[in-house]
């Protein structure tokens, strides 16, 4: 278990860039041109490896479109979520969950609400999420416990799940979570857009899922320049956060509403937690840890070599590797 350093805050101010800056931009556009609806192109087939079967699954929250192995492995069911930022979908593990179909039943889904899953308005709450996951789980692995793998704010669903399902759950594998707990604040700054819920549309119509500002919010997330992934990270992000609809799941977990119950909710974290955090991750991830330590029971805190929350397709060897070490690692308990 390892000590965080406080590291300068740019990751931080990476995730929140533009709030200010682009919110005339956006109110003058949508006075412009009303509330017309977002360009839509088609998500480009690098959303998964070809090598992949893309299936459907009817849960009480909505369709789940997920990725699996066309030969089903018999092996333990090692399922992937996704973080949660404009156009977050399933692609954020693409290059990172082929390598361990040979040996683990890889499941990976669009969560309700992303990716190209349905993506309902109101979006589902937390519960419904975690819901729909065991759903999701019952007809993809019944009777099967997993191990989970999830990022971002989707950790926060992911420790739900262990709570209400701890006979589901084997592991968690927590990438760098937002854990939506005491006074740090979830979405490292996407949550100010829930004061002002019309208004956030707007900006995240006209501002958040244009081209030039992911590509800027991917350079300042894990990416650089000379990474031969920019250009097709971009093409899929930027297209899956065009989509219709596209905004409900992500404005509502990014408001701190969305996460007000979560401490009461979890009731019971038995099952291990592993939670990988890049060298340099900022005070907001050890202050939002710090608060999840006394629920937890058996969990390590593991530094990785990678930067940015985007690490999976920006440096995807190096948070294999880690992934796993953590799969072969006994946790103690915790103290």
């Amino acid at each position: 278990m390892s000590d965080q350093s406080q590291p300068p805050p740019a990751l931080k101010k990476g995730l929140g860039v533009g709030l200010g800056a682009g919110l005339l931009g956006a109110v003058a556009l949508a006075l412009r041109y009303g509330w017309r609806n977002t360009l839509r192109g088609i998500i480009p087939d690098a959303i998964s490896p070809a090598v992949f079967a893309t299936r459907v699954v009817d849960t009480s929250a909505g369709e789940i479109v997920y990725h699996t192995a066309d030969t089903q492995t018999p092996g333990t069911p090692l399922l992937f979520l996704h973080g949660v930022f404009p156009g977050a979908s399933s692609f954020e593990w693409s290059k990172i969950y082929p390598r361990f179909a040979e040996n683990w039943r890889v499941l990976v889904p669009d969560i309700i609400g992303f990716g190209e899953s349905q993506r309902p308005n109101p979006a589902a709450t937390a519960e419904e999420q975690v819901r729909s996951l065991a759903e999701f789980l019952d007809s993809t692995a019944p009777r099967q416990p997993v191990v989970i793998v999830a990022s971002g704010l989707t950790a926060n669903i992911a420790l739900l799940f262990a709570s209400r399902h701890p006979e589901k759950t084997i592991k968690l594998i927590l990438w760098m979570p937002d854990v939506a707990l005491g006074k740090a604040n979830p979405s490292r700054g996407w949550h100010q857009l829930g004061w002002f819920p019309r208004m956030a549309r707007l900006v995240y119509r006209y501002q958040l899922c244009t081209e030039s500002f992911l590509r800027a919010w991917l350079l300042r997330s894990g990416f650089t320049t000379d990474v031969p992934a920019l250009e097709e990270s971009l093409s899929v992000i930027t297209s899956t956060a065009q989509q219709y609809g596209s905004e409900y799941a992500f404005l509502a977990q990014s408001s701190k509403n969305y996460w007000r119950s979560l401490r009461t909710g979890l009731r019971d974290l038995s099952s291990p937690v592993s939670i990988l955090l890049a060298i340099g991750s900022d005070k907001d991830s050890s202050a939002a840890i710090n608060d999840l330590r006394p629920l937890l029971k058996r969990f390590s805190i593991v530094d990785v070599a990678a930067k940015g929350h985007l690490a999976p397709l920006a440096e995807p060897e190096t948070i294999m590797i880690a992934i796993e070490q953590e799969l072969l690692t006994p946790l103690a308990e915790a103290t």
